[in-house]
């Protein structure tokens, strides 16, 4: 089995991806930052679950910037997210998107960090961890599959459905088990 692409159109490719994204990245840290996410059209920030947000797209797209080779960005983006983000905001989330983007965002910086910014040490996992308590709430069913919808402050919205999916109680495993490691506390994995 050959190669099917050289290591000069690899390097290529590689380029026009890292462009792709910083015009991606670039843009929303321009134009939208601190709320959630771009929209694309207007070219304005929109906040995902409510009217304040928690700069879900720095979190989520942190680790990609490590990713690609961008260190100093990756650690500015570490520095802004410790300095300004909070999830003590009282919105309804997707318990499946806040773990999946969020937490999950939170965790492959932390481990990022450690092997990329020298002054870093653990301060992404007291925030991993508020995130994840915020989160718990939505466990107290009677199949212990979360509820689909938490509220960041005030636990699980009156009146929320039990209707939900496996899948919603299985994507958390993955988060939640790392974190309980991380912090010798199984109460994210029981």
């Amino acid at each position: 089995g050959g190669r099917i692409f050289s290591e000069e159109q690899l390097e290529r490719l590689r380029a026009q991806v890292r462009e792709m994204f910083h015009f991606s990245f670039d843009n929303y840290m321009e134009k939208a930052y601190p709320d959630d996410e771009l929209k694309p059209v207007s070219c304005s920030g929109k906040n995902v679950f409510g009217p304040r947000g928690y700069a879900l797209t720095l979190i989520d797209a942190c680790d990609t910037l490590a990713v690609i080779g961008d260190t100093a960005a990756f650690e500015a983006a570490v520095s802004r997210i410790l300095a300004e983000v909070s999830f003590d905001v009282d919105v309804n989330v997707s318990v499946f998107e806040t773990n999946i983007r969020a937490l999950g965002g939170l965790l492959a910086a932390h481990f990022l960090a450690e092997a990329l910014i020298p002054w870093y040490t653990d301060q992404l996992i007291p925030l991993a961890k508020d995130l994840a308590d915020r989160l718990l709430p939505a466990f107290d069913t009677k199949t212990g599959v979360p509820y689909g919808t938490v509220n960041l402050r005030r636990g699980v919205p009156k009146g929320e459905t039990v209707i939900t999916s496996a899948a919603g109680g299985g994507t958390v495993m993955l988060e939640f088990t790392v974190l309980s490691r991380l912090l010798g506390d199984d109460r994210y994995e029981a």
